[in-house]
C-alpha cells in the first residue's frame, strides 16, 4: 500500500511540473505607433534629421531582450531615400544607432548594449530620418523585426509596423549655394582633406570599445597613470561612442551639467595609448531640444570655446568626411547656452581638431 501511495505521489508530482512547465508563457512583443508619432506630411529637399515615426514597443508574458532593430519601409527599394536613419530612446534621448550599418547587413540597427522591455513595460523609440539627393515617392518608415542576445525569442504582434505617409520632395537639383556677407570676419577654412586621409578610429587601430575595457558612454581620462613619475598626465575628461569617438569636456562647468554620468569618481584613469586610439570629435548637437543643427566647436583658451553652426547638407557633410554623422555628439540645453556663437562655417573641413 505504501508503495502504492508512493508511486501515485510521484506521478502526482511528475504531472505538477508537466502542467507547470506546460503554462509558461512565450513572451509576446506587441508594436504599436505612439500617439506623438509624426502625421503625414512632406519632407522637403535635403531635409535632416526629420521625425518620421514613434512606435512603442510593449511586453507581455515575460521579459523581452533585444539587441537589435530592422528598419524598413513599406516600398520595395525605399531605404535608398535616406542617408541615415536614426533610433533614439525616447526615454533619456540616447542614440541607440542609426543605419546604414557598415555590415552585410546594413538595415540592422545594432545597440550598443542589450536593451531589456520588462512584463507588462513599454518602450518608445524615435525614428528620424535624413534624405537622398534623389528621394522621390510616398513612404512609410518602421521596424520589420529584431535581434535577440538569447535564444529566447518572443512572438511578435503588430510587426512589421511603419509610421505615417512621407511624401518626398523628388530629384531635385541642388543649386549653388549664394554668399552671404557678414558683417564680421570669418575664420580661414581649414585645408580640405581627401577622405581617404581623414584619420579614424580604424587608422588608429580601434576596433571596438570593449578591447579598450570601455563601453559606450563612459567617462575617461589619461591622468598619467602610464607615464614616468614626476611627468605630468593629460587632465582632460572625455566620453565615449561606439564608433570609436571621444568627445572633450572643455571644463568642470560643461562636466557638472551632466551630473547622470557619476561625476569625477566615476572617470575610468586609462593609459595614453588608450585615449589616442579614440579621435576626439568636436561636432555636437542638442538633442535634447530636438535641434537638427550640428555646431563645430572652436577652442579659443584652456577652458573656453564658442559655437559654429556647420551650415552644409548631410550629402555634402559625408562626402566632405564619411564619418560625419558618427562624430556627432549629443549635448544638452545647459551646455548649448554656455557657448557663446560664433560666424557660421560653410564646410566640415572648417572645424577645428583639438589638441592640447
Amino acid at each position: 500500500m505504501i508503495k502504492f501511495l508512493n508511486f501515485i505521489l510521484l506521478i502526482g508530482v511528475s504531472l505538477g511540473v508537466f502542467f507547470y512547465v506546460s503554462a509558461q508563457e512565450t513572451p509576446v512583443l506587441t508594436a504599436t505607433l505612439h500617439s506623438e508619432t509624426s502625421p503625414a506630411k512632406s519632407i522637403s529637399a535635403g531635409a535632416q534629421n526629420v521625425d518620421v515615426a514613434r512606435i512603442t514597443l510593449t511586453a507581455s508574458g515575460g521579459d523581452v531582450y533585444l539587441n537589435g532593430i530592422y528598419v524598413s519601409t513599406d516600398v520595395a527599394g525605399g531605404l535608398s531615400n535616406f542617408t541615415n536613419i536614426f533610433i533614439y530612446d525616447t526615454y533619456d534621448s540616447s542614440l541607440l544607432g542609426y543605419y546604414p550599418n557598415q555590415s552585410s547587413d546594413p538595415d540592422r540597427v545594432q545597440f550598443s548594449s542589450n536593451v531589456i522591455i520588462g512584463l507588462g513595460m513599454s518602450k518608445t523609440y524615435l525614428v528620424r530620418a535624413s534624405l537622398s539627393s534623389s528621394a522621390a515617392g510616398n513612404v512609410r518608415v518602421g521596424f520589420r523585426g529584431f535581434t535577440y542576445p538569447t535564444q529566447a525569442e518572443p512572438s511578435l504582434s503588430d510587426v512589421p509596423i511603419y509610421g505615417n505617409v512621407m511624401t518626398l520632395p523628388g530629384a531635385i537639383l541642388t543649386p549653388t549655394p549664394t554668399p552671404i556677407p557678414i558683417a564680421t570676419p570669418t575664420p580661414s577654412p581649414q585645408p580640405t582633406a581627401s577622405p581617404s586621409l581623414v584619420e579614424t578610429p580604424a587608422s588608429r587601430g580601434f576596433i571596438t570599445l570593449a578591447a579598450l575595457d570601455l563601453k559606450e558612454g563612459d567617462t575617461l581620462s589619461a591622468a598619467g597613470s602610464d607615464l614616468p613619475a614626476g611627468e605630468a598626465g593629460d587632465p582632460d575628461i572625455y566620453i565615449a561612442n561606439e564608433w570609436g569617438y571621444k568627445r572633450l569636456f572643455l571644463n568642470p562647468v560643461i562636466f557638472g551639467f551632466y551630473g547622470h554620468l557619476g561625476g569625477f569618481s566615476a572617470v575610468k584613469n586609462t593609459s595614453s595609448t588608450t585615449r589616442d586610439t579614440l579621435v576626439t570629435s568636436g561636432l555636437f548637437r542638442n538633442c535634447e531640444t530636438n535641434d537638427p543643427k550640428v555646431y563645430g566647436v572652436e577652442t579659443t583658451g584652456e577652458d573656453t570655446g564658442i559655437l559654429h553652426w556647420v551650415n552644409t547638407t548631410g550629402d555634402q557633410a559625408v562626402a566632405d568626411d564619411p564619418e560625419f554623422f558618427k562624430k556627432v555628439f549629443c549635448i544638452n540645453t545647459s551646455e548649448f547656452n554656455w557657448y557663446s556663437k560664433g560666424s557660421i562655417y560653410t564646410s566640415v573641413n572648417q572645424v577645428p581638431t583639438y589638441s592640447r
